[in-house]
């Protein structure tokens, strides 16, 4: 495939989603008729026979199962077909106001959102009958500075179809049964010197965007008050108190499993049914560029975003971990 024919494959894939106005009405309640008039996106609806597939326009010759495994990491690997409706994305949207992103998921009918069994330990392929403690991801990731040399691939955390550049993301994780923690990261490293590095960077207000590796990557939780003393005392690292004119605003790194809950400033609401969710992620979680000191995130800027939802192999056919994640948008927060 020549050049010429190559870009024009991206833009038709990616799918660009005109400047919207600003969208003051959602309320993180659980009661969706904010999103109504929201623009709609769909995703491939999987079926148990792992006959539905996507596409990456970097790599079109590609079929990717639209659910499947979360053990592959090349770019040209095509994972393995996995069943699970609770990560069976069918639809989803993407909104902003003056200071947060919204996004909107919707799963099959049968499927609940951040759904986990609880148990004494991880699940045991040897003894799959065994109660374990469940989790589950609900995930967006974000091409902050639109340059596909920094950043990530998809592929390297296990998700497909493939694309490059992203910077940084905000995440939910339910574990054990409950609500864990939502938490930021900054994917701006690519070892354990720079990581250490990156969190010395974070705890000054400043977030890094580099070339990157996935295996390595800062994740805090944020908050705009002191956390509460039950927080504190299950913090890992911290917290840390931003500095001026940031102070009273505070962050805990952590990581998966971490002994929450942690409340931060992502927050979430999920459906009567489950098989809804939105979440809100203030633009304050992503700190300020290091390089030029500006909000990483603000409105006026044009990002790529791409959403993904994975869980542990308790109610997957076959029992093993998955997830599902939508097509690449393009999103401009735009001003008014």
């Amino acid at each position: 495939m020549n050049l010429f024919n190559r870009i024009l494959l991206i833009y038709s894939v990616i799918q660009i989603l005109k400047s919207d106005p600003i969208n003051r009405n959602i309320i993180i309640d659980g009661s969706f008729d904010d999103w109504l008039d929201v623009r709609s996106y769909t995703d491939p609806i999987d079926n148990i026979n792992g006959t539905v597939y996507q596409e990456s326009p970097w790599f079109p010759s590609l079929k990717i199962p639209d659910c499947h495994d979360t053990d592959s990491k090349k770019q040209t690997d095509i994972p393995k077909h996995i069943y699970n409706p609770n990560v069976n994305i069918v639809e989803f949207k993407i909104a902003h106001d003056d200071s947060s992103l919204y996004v909107y998921y919707r799963v099959v009918d049968d499927g609940v959102i951040g759904k986990t069994s609880a148990g004494l330990g991880p699940f045991n392929r040897s003894d799959p009958s065994k109660p374990s403690a469940g989790r589950f991801y609900i995930k967006t990731i974000i091409n902050l500075d639109m340059n596909d040399t920094t950043g990530i691939w998809l592929n390297e955390d296990g998700f497909y179809p493939t694309a490059p550049g992203f910077d940084g993301r905000f995440r939910i994780e339910f574990y054990n049964g409950t609500y864990n923690q939502g938490s930021y990261a900054d994917h701006g490293t690519n070892n354990s010197n720079e990581t250490s590095y990156v969190i010395e960077e974070n705890k000054q207000n400043k977030f890094l965007i580099r070339p990157a590796a996935q295996a390595y990557s800062s994740v805090y939780i944020y908050w705009r008050q002191k956390p509460t003393q039950d927080e504190i005392k299950r913090c890992l690292d911290g917290p840390y108190e931003l500095p001026a004119p940031y102070d009273n605003h505070y962050v805990c790194f952590s990581k998966d499993c971490a002994p929450g809950p942690f409340n931060g400033i992502v927050t979430y609401a999920r459906s009567a049914k489950g098989n809804e969710l939105e979440m809100r992620a203030p633009f304050l979680g992503f700190l300020l560029n290091k390089d030029t000191g500006l909000p990483t995130l603000q409105l006026g800027m044009t990002v790529n975003i791409s959403l993904s939802l994975e869980t542990t192999p308790e109610y997957s056919i076959p029992q093993e971990w998955v997830s599902d994640t939508t097509a690449t948008i393009q999103y401009t927060l735009s001003e008014r």
